[in-house]
Parts: structure tokens; sequence; C-alpha cells
């Protein structure tokens, strides 16, 4: 609570902080003889980079004026709808990057004019021409992100078209004239209205693919240097270098080299709005934070738009992300090696790739490729296209960590009951590996919202391309980037919260006792049926299941050296031996668990997940593989139930997915294998609220409720306290007595030989003796045997 109540003070003494007058950043001409010149190098032919050098009319001019003023220029390169707010925070003295001269811009700074300009409108060559701003009227139009060709296009412009009953200008904003040029290019954007000079360039270096329609210039204006305002004694050096400039020619040189012209004083008035030509006023007294704008923006319905935006990109991004990250996850646990590689390049690929990038490159591809021009031609799908390639690569990998959480087990357990691999992905591991990845998953879910600020460099209105447009009309910078952050915290709050909902619904542990499946299952007790006396059954008659001369080693280690073993219908077989000895291997690879290496794994006569061909023996498919295991179930030594279902959903899980039946007849079957195993009382539990003997009854009715011809026992009882061990022997023996075949791997000895009709007794991968319980366990023909009977009955 006190960290709350620090973190609130803080933000409140920021605000406060904020909101006192400041005293305006006033850069006075520089003691050290260097003049700070503010310009944005990336807008061609005004201001570039040439090599490593600054290059175009503007760092010529500015060179020329630095000498006139005996000071050594030095260019800031910086992004045009920040010059202004920048040159007021002190990061340089001037700014000298064809700043139009407007009376909003003229009450923050001071001008020095230096030449006029105007805009062009540029359109394909093969397209019909545009002459003016009334045949913009509906169509698509690139911008520059921040110029006051933007606010002219969608104020008077689009207000003319709509008066004369046409469609308003499609204005689209891009961070960079060049960029708007290239979305041009790529048939993404109509038309691009730019300053004169740039509109020749980019015609120029086109290759006649673009031309200038307009017949004259769009919103003729001057062009001015800009200072700090009252910063009076460098921007009077400013025009003494201008004065002089003129006097010894350069000035008109250097504007005849770039096709530019001289201000008149009657174009500068005009600009500022002011008669007398003046420069424009503002308060002097420094800054003051507009608390009344900063309340106004949430009631101004660009910023509620550009949220709708942002929620519907976010949202569809995420969650076609989580989608797409898991099957890439997945498949890169695959066991085909050509599918990991491309998909381990895919994620190195993706992750490496700045968004920006990417977003730019898809949303130009139409260039390349015009087809895709159907899918990406608006800012929305290419935006979403590209954070979901970019996205889908981050969350392939959170997902890859809620995977490798989830126990190995689970996926055994699934695939013994018979689903396919991809039931099991679907039902059991994959909803326990996105629980574990929620709050991973959660928190790229808010980085995904704020990374949508981006996808105005593609001209998507979103929330800060809104507030950029705001501010550079009106450079009332920290009021509306503060609305532009308590938007965001607003929608990442609120994501937030739905995924903490979601997290708690999905948390088994928080979830309460369900009703009862029937009233009278409350009253019964957690009783253990008593086993029925049983006779022994021949080792004779139909085989069942049938192992000969099997042979599986893991890497240099050979585990099983030629077992031979075979299962009658009804019988009882225990498996028995020290540990180490291959047993648990050779239960498996009855139900193809475990592949072999050499021999035959028979059901019912039938090769178990493999088939001979003439090209030696093959795997089967998985659906094949699968509907064998339907009918030899299994039990394993850690339980494995379905953690995030319950008792009766764990049994009733397979014959509803395999379809074995109505759900009504599914789930009475369900009951009466759990009344067998003394676990009706509790089947609206889940595993967590059970002990680990109910836990592996559980498990048995589970596979009981397949209906299978056998059932495996791998070391049932090895994971629980002795005083579990008897219910689950118990449970078993009551199988036994209704001729269930069993192959059961135990160290119970006492089950072995009052329950098991044949006992095979292994060591080191061999069966080195076997018959019935009563003749190994009374008179072991093998020394081996004998000594491990005497050491584990000792103990016993």
């Amino acid at each position: 609570m006190r960290r709350a109540w620090r973190a609130a003070a803080v933000l409140l003494a920021a605000l406060l902080a904020a909101a006192l007058p400041l005293g305006s950043a006033q850069a006075a001409p520089a003691d050290n003889g260097t003049l700070r010149i503010g310009s944005d190098l990336t807008y061609p032919p005004y201001a570039y980079m040439q090599g490593e050098k600054p290059a175009g009319f503007d760092p010529d001019f500015m060179r020329a004026l630095a000498a006139e003023m005996k000071m050594e220029p030095e260019f800031v390169d910086t992004r045009f709808e920040q010059l202004i707010t920048s040159l007021k925070s002190g990061h340089f003295d001037v700014v000298a990057s064809a700043l139009y001269i407007t009376p909003e811009r003229a009450k923050e700074v001071d001008y020095i004019p230096y030449f006029t300009t105007g805009n062009s409108i540029v359109i394909p060559a093969s397209a019909a021409p545009v002459a003016d701003a009334a045949g913009l009227c509906g169509l698509k139009v690139a911008v520059i992100k921040g110029g006051e060709v933007a606010s002219q296009l969608r104020g008077a412009a689009s207000e003319q078209c709509q008066a004369s009953g046409g469609q308003a200008i499609d204005v689209r904003d891009f961070t960079a004239d060049s960029e708007g040029t290239q979305a041009l290019l790529a048939g993404q954007v109509d038309a691009q209205v730019t300053d004169a000079a740039v509109a020749k360039t980019a015609v120029d270096s086109s290759n006649g693919k673009l031309a200038i329609t307009s017949t004259d210039l769009l919103f003729p204006v001057p062009v001015g240097l800009a200072v700090a305002k009252g910063n009076e004694a460098l921007a009077q050096q400013l025009r003494d270098g201008v004065a002089a400039l003129k006097a010894s020619g350069t000035y008109q040189q250097l504007l005849s080299d770039y096709n530019l012209n001289e201000p008149s004083s009657d174009q500068v008035a005009a600009a500022l709005g002011s008669p007398d030509g003046s420069e424009g006023s503002a308060d002097q007294g420094g800054f003051s934070f507009d608390w009344r704008y900063l309340l106004g923006l949430f009631g101004h319905k660009d910023f509620w738009n550009a949220a709708l935006t942002v929620i519907a990109l976010s949202a569809l991004a995420w969650g076609i992300s989580v989608v797409l990250g898991m099957a890439v996850a997945l498949g890169r646990e695959s066991r085909q090696p050509w599918l990991r590689k491309i998909l381990d390049v895919y994620v190195w690929f993706f992750r490496s790739l700045p968004l920006l990038v990417l977003l730019i490159f898809v949303y130009n591809a139409p260039q390349v490729i015009p087809e895709l021009r159907a899918i990406v031609g608006s800012p929305f799908m290419a935006g979403l296209i590209a954070m979901v390639l970019s996205e889908t690569a981050y969350i392939s990998e959170i997902h890859r960590g809620g995977l490798s959480a989830v126990a190995g087990g689970q996926g055994e357990a699934g695939r013994a009951l018979g689903i396919p691999w991809g039931g099991v992905q679907r039902h059991i591991v994959i909803p326990q590996a996105f629980r574990v990845a929620l709050p991973a998953l959660g928190n790229e879910l808010v980085t995904i919202i704020k990374l949508t600020s981006l996808v105005s460099a593609i001209s998507l209105t979103e929330i800060l391309l809104v507030g950029q447009r705001l501010y550079t009309q009106n450079f009332k910078v920290l009021e509306t980037l503060l609305a532009v952050a308590l938007f965001y915290v607003l929608l990442v709050t609120v994501f937030d919260q739905a995924l903490k909902f979601l997290e708690r619904r999905l948390d088994v542990k928080r979830r309460g006792l369900r009703a009862k499946v029937k009233a009278d299952l409350a009253q019964q007790a957690d009783e253990v049926p008593v086993p029925a006396a049983r006779a022994a059954t021949p080792h004779a008659g139909e085989v069942v299941l049938e192992a000969a001369g099997e042979r599986k080693s893991f890497g240099e280690t050979e585990v099983l050296k030629g077992v031979d073993l075979k299962v009658h219908r009804g019988e009882v077989v225990a498996v028995i031996g020290p540990s180490g000895s291959g047993k648990t291997t050779m239960i498996r690879t009855l139900n193809a668990m475990e592949s072999i290496d050499a021999g035959e794994v028979l059901y019912r006569g039938r090769p178990v997940g493999y088939r001979h061909t003439a090209g030696g023996r093959r795997p089967v498919g998985d659906r094949e593989l699968a509907r064998t295991r339907e009918n030899i179930g299994m039990v394993f030594q850690q339980f494995n139930l379905f953690p995030h279902k319950t008792v009766l959903e764990n049994v009733t899980f397979a014959p509803a997915h395999l379809g074995k039946g109505s759900a009504a007849e599914i789930k009475e079957r369900a009951l009466v294998q759990l009344r067998k195993v003394g676990m009706a009382a509790h089947a609206d539990k889940y595993p967590h609220q059970l002990s680990g003997g109910q836990q592996q009854r559980v498990a048995i009715a589970r596979a009981l409720a397949m209906n299978p011809d056998a059932i495996l026992f791998d070391e049932p009882t090895s994971a629980l306290d002795p005083e579990l061990v008897d219910e689950v022997l118990q449970v078993m023996t009551e199988l036994a007595a209704e001729g269930l075949t069993m192959v059961v791997v135990t160290h119970e000895m006492r089950f072995a030989r009052e329950v098991a009709d044949w006992v095979v007794f292994m060591d080191q991968g061999v069966v080195v003796e076997e018959g019935p319980a009563a003749e190994l366990f009374g008179n072991p023909q093998h020394e081996r045997t004998r000594r491990f009977l005497s050491r584990v009955m000792a103990t016993s």
C-alpha cells in the first residue's frame, strides 16, 4: 500500500511540475562559435545526407550564413514534426528545414523569411491528370506528417469537396516524403501532395513512372528560419547574415541553383495573417500547462476513433499470433527435421527484423507484386499482417516455454487412451500450456498495444498520430502527449483486467466444487471394493499380446536383448525384476509408447506401431496406431491425470472424443467405472484435490472406460505412500477377479504371488525365468531369480 501511495505522489509531483510556468528555452548565440542547426535530413532536395555530409539547399544556405556570422555550423538531424518542440527545448539554436511560415507557428517561434515555395500534385504517369486541389476529392493522398499541407487538405480543401457534393480528401500521413512516394508507386495511395522541389526530385528519380500534373503551386507560402521566441540577439545575427549574403550575391545564386524565389513582404504578411507583416506575437512570460485543453482531448472524436482502431488492431494481432505462435511452437517440436529448420529460420528472421522496417516493406510490397494490393491495400490490413508476422515469432517462444512446462506424461496419457496426436495437443497439452503461458502472453499484448504507435509510419490513424497532428499545429506538446499516454494507460488497463479474469477462470485451483452429479452420490463413502475370490487362469488359449525377440536400444545402450512374452486372454501377467532390468521399457513397447529396433510386438497377431513392407519395417500412421491403442489401456507410475479436467471429465474424455456413444451413455458408463474403483463420490473434484491413491484409482477407471482388451500397469504403486498402496492393489485384484487381461510391472511381490497367473522375471534386458506364480516364487530355477526373491521377500 505504501508503494502505491508513493507512486501516486511521484506522479502528482510530476504533473504539478509540468503545470508550473517554465522559462522559454532560449538559446543565445553560442559562445563557443558553433551554430547548432535543426534540420530534417530526410527531405531532399532541401536537406539530406550525401555520404556523411548534409547536403541540399538548407545545408548549403546555412553553411554560407554561418560563414558570414563567423560561426561553425553543426547540423542536428531531427524529424520534421519535432523541429519546433526541440528548438523550444534548446536542442539547437535555429531551424532550417523548409519550415512554412504560418500564424500558429509564428506564435511559438520567430521567423527570418528566406525563400518562397508551394506544393505540387504528383500522380502515376499513367493516371488521369489532377490539376488542382478540387481534383483530389475522394482520393487517397500522401502527405508528410506534421506538414501544413495536411491541415490544408483536411480542412478547407475537403470542405470545398463536400460543399460541391463530392467526398472529402482521404489524407494519409507519412513520416517522410520518400515513404509517401513509395506508397504512391505501390498503388497504396492515388496521389502525393508535397513541396514543389521535393516533388520534382521524386519525379526525376522515378524513371518516368510519376508525373507532376498540377498547373500552379498549391498553397504557395514563404519559408523561414526559426529561432526561439525572445532570442532576439540570434535572430538579428541571422538577419544581418542574410543581408550580407544578398549583398555578396550568394543568396541569389543559391535560390537560382534550386529554382526558388525570394519572399515578398506581402507574402509573409499573408502567411502570418497580419496586415503589417509582423512576425506574430506570443506570450513571452514562459510556458504553462493547459489543463482545459487536456481535459477537452478526452471528448475529441478522433482520439476515440483511433482508440477503437488500436483495440481492433491489437486484439486481432494478438489473437491471430497466439494461434499461429502455438502452431509454430508445435512445429518446432516436430520429428521432421525440414519443418523444424524452416520454422527455426522463420523465428530467427522475424525476431531480428525491426517492426518499422517490416511495416513499410509489407505496405509497399504491391510495388513489386501488384497482386498483393488486394490483401495489403489498406494500412490496417498491412499493419495487421506485419504485426502478426513479427509477433508470431515472439509468441511462439512464449508457447514453447509453456509446452515445456507441461509434464511429458500428459501427452503419453492421451495417446495411451487412443487419442490421435491432434486431439492430444488440442484437448490436453495446449490448454495446460496456454494457462502456463498466459501471464507472459498478457505482457506481450501490452507490448503489441504500444507497438501500434509505429503503424502511423504507413499512415494508419492511431492514437499517437492523432496527437502528433494536433501538437504540430497548436504546439501543446506536453498536454497532447499526456492525453495520448492516458489513452494508452486506459487501453492497457482494460486488457490487463480482462486477461486477469481469464487467468482466474483457467486456474483450476480457484474453482470450487461443482454441484454433485447425483444427490445420492454425496452420501457415498470413499469405499474401495473388496476383491472377490478368483480362479487361476491357465497360461494358454487366445494370445492377446505377444513380444517375440524384441530388441531396443537408447543410444549405445541396449535395454532389451531379445525379449519373448505371451499374454493370454483373461490372464494376469506380473513382470518383476531389479530396477534397470528393462521392465518399464518392455511394457511400453506393448502399446508402442516406445518403438522397437528388432523383433515383433503383436496385438492379436497384428504388429503394433509398424508394418512390414518390401523396404523393411515402417511406422504406421498416427490414426492407425491410435485405433490399436484404444484396445490396450495403460496406467502409469505418475497417474498422469489431466489437471484441468474433473475426475468425471478425465474418465469421459476419451470415449467422448472418439464417439463411443451418446453423452448420457458415456457419462453413465464412467460413473459405473468410478463406483467400481470407489471414486464416484469424488466425480466433481479436480486431481489436485485427491490423494495419490485416489488419483491412481481414477487413472484405472479412465483406462477401463475405453473397455480395452488388456490393460498395462507400469509400477502403479511406486509413486504412492505405503499406506495408500493397498487401496490400489485391492482395485487391481478386483479387476483380475473379473477376468480382465492385465500386464503388471510391479515391485509388490505379494500381489505378484497371490494375484498373478504368470510371473516373468527380467534382469539386464532379458527374460531370465518365467512360470506360474506359485512355481516361480516357491521353486525358482535360476540362481539370479533366487537371489532377487530372497532379497526382496526378506525386505517385504
